[in-house]
């Protein structure tokens, strides 16, 4: 790897007319010197190859039938020609230092690792102000346990494209968490993973966005812990104990999203329960027992959490 490789940012594009442009205008903004520009065209029919096509050769263009996120990224890392990787999806924009500050992390670890930036939402109106993550898991000797119990990472990485090639890259198989597969099978392989705190990307929420695919997302996370079960990945006892039993429950993030809906209904026990049930699949989020004992213990939290939840989805929606 050279001292300053040329990073690659790989963004798959489908039916992407209403935000492309502003994602390759922030591609493109980017303070890091050493920066090429793929773009996989996933069988798009609006404008988005007119787009594009708009750039010249300030961008590299992959075509393709539509087959899929997975399948465009991998075709857009296969034809990239820099060392490290950098994810960027079609909806979504990268602020100037993006590319800079994870390199710069990067530089600082072992070359077996990847980096993971943090980010601002991204609403209708404007940056929600809230953040991906409030503090980023850094605890290296349990990262593979964290891993395990949900995804640690952002969509928002860069990594080195052999990471990529010795894990066979993404799986076209998923329908979603494609990026949640690649990022526990890469830990689960020895890649160590570190955090650019500060937001340096802008996470583009869309209408219906965060709960219309809670159904799809749910399957999707019990596919990729089948996968692991199944790839013969060497697990120490209290990992194998611990993927089993997640993958006799529902998704925890699915969970929490039912259990929020049976709050704002009245159903102050049914969300105590539910609550309880994905704490259980939770070890590094003591609070969310707490929030539990709280439903089950002192009923009258109920409209506190309401009234919490309510402003926290106005903010999102906005």
């Amino acid at each position: 790897m050279t001292a300053s490789p040329t990073v690659s940012i790989v963004v798959p594009v489908y039916q992407s007319e209403t935000t492309l442009g502003a994602t390759l205008t922030g591609a493109l903004a980017q303070t890091y010197p050493h920066v090429e520009i793929v773009v996989c065209l996933d069988g798009p029919t609006d404008r988005s190859e007119a787009i594009v096509e708009a750039y010249g050769d300030r961008v590299v263009v992959v075509r393709q039938e539509n087959a899929g996120l997975s399948a465009a990224r991998n075709a857009a890392i296969a034809a990239a020609s820099g060392e490290l990787i950098t994810l960027c999806d079609a909806d979504d924009v990268l602020l100037p230092r993006h590319v800079e500050a994870s390199v710069e992390v990067w530089r600082r670890h072992s070359p077996r690792s990847f980096v993971s930036a943090n980010g601002l939402f991204l609403g209708r109106e404007g940056i929600t102000g809230r953040r991906i993550f409030d503090r980023p898991r850094t605890d290296l000797a349990r990262q593979r346990m964290l891993m395990l119990e949900e995804n640690i990472a952002t969509i928002f990485s860069t990594f080195p494209r052999r990471m990529w090639e010795e894990l066979g890259g993404f799986a076209t198989s998923l329908n979603a968490m494609e990026d949640y597969d690649l990022w526990l099978r890469a830990v689960m392989a020895g890649w160590q993973l570190h955090f650019v705190e500060e937001p340096t990307a802008l996470y583009r929420l869309t209408p219906g966005s965060m709960s219309s695919g809670a159904e799809r997302m749910n399957t999707a996370n019990h596919d990729v812990r089948r996968r692991l079960a199944d790839s013969g990945t060497p697990l120490t006892d209290e990992e194998r104990a611990f993927l089993e039993k997640t993958l006799e429950v529902d998704w925890p993030g699915y969970t929490i999203g039912v259990a929020a809906d049976a709050l704002a209904a009245g159903d102050t026990a049914r969300a105590a329960a539910l609550l309880s049930g994905a704490a259980d699949v939770s070890p590094s989020k003591p609070r969310l027992r707490l929030k539990a004992e709280l439903l089950r213990r002192v009923p009258v939290t109920a409209h506190l959490y309401r009234r919490t939840e309510r402003r926290r989805l106005e903010s999102m929606a906005r």
